[in-house]
């Protein structure tokens, strides 16, 4: 006896149905996954906008240090001083080379600061989502920057009114107080970036050239009060 199927078109509706969910399923997947990249690319600019920050921040410290030295070069007659004054000048022009060379390894724009005029700032070239974060970070940076370099320009300006011995022990008490300051920042960036042998090494190294450097300051500074 022949059997009767009943029903013949629910099979048919079943799997279109089945192939509708699916598709729908697979849609959303794919926005979730979309989602996550744009999330982790954003996260991706923000963590390069960061260490450009910090990169700049290292650049306006060593320009901060030519600048003293070059100063008391223009200004001082002791000199302990100046061969003092000349060695802070040379240690940081040093440092800022080394630190370009390292920026420009990982395409990293190192802002140009100059004590004498505006501050220029670097960019990034990505994806949409590193962009965005990169921006964010970035939003404000010449602001800050600008600030940052008028309160050194302000503090270069009251040191250059001084002259004779107390433009010496001035010059010499900024330095060990810019000493202290540098240190920190150096760790700063060891601590954050420790995963980076090459940039770990040259903080390391710059750390220890600050540390010399106040120390030789604090000594200088007391061998004038006797």
């Amino acid at each position: 006896m022949a059997r009767r199927i009943l029903g013949g078109g629910g099979g048919a509706a079943a799997l279109a149905a089945a192939l509708v969910f699916g598709s729908m399923t697979g849609t959303a997947l794919a926005e979730d996954e979309a989602k996550k990249a744009h999330k982790e690319d954003k996260r991706i600019g923000e963590a390069a906008a960061e260490k450009e920050l910090y990169v700049g921040k290292l650049a306006l410290f060593d320009a901060k240090q030519i600048a003293l030295g070059n100063m008391a070069l223009e200004k001082t007659q002791d000199p302990q001083v100046r061969q003092f004054a000349q060695k802070l000048v040379t240690d940081h022009k040093q440092h800022l080379s080394d630190l370009k060379a390292w920026a420009d390894s990982k395409s990293i724009e190192v802002a140009t600061v100059d004590l004498a005029g505006p501050p220029g700032t670097g960019g990034s070239g990505a994806t949409p989502g590193m962009q965005e974060g990169y921006d964010k970070k970035m939003e404000g940076v010449d602001e800050r920057l600008n600030k940052r370099i008028t309160e050194a320009e302000k503090e270069l300006d009251k040191l250059r009114e001084k002259n004779g011995k107390e433009f010496d022990k001035d010059f010499l008490s900024r330095v060990a107080d810019d000493g202290k300051k540098g240190q920190d920042l150096a760790k700063e960036g060891m601590d954050k970036y420790k995963t980076d042998a090459a940039f770990s090494a040259l903080l390391s190294k710059t750390r220890q050239g600050i540390a010399g450097n106040e120390t030789m300051a604090k000594e200088l500074e007391k061998s004038m009060r006797r």
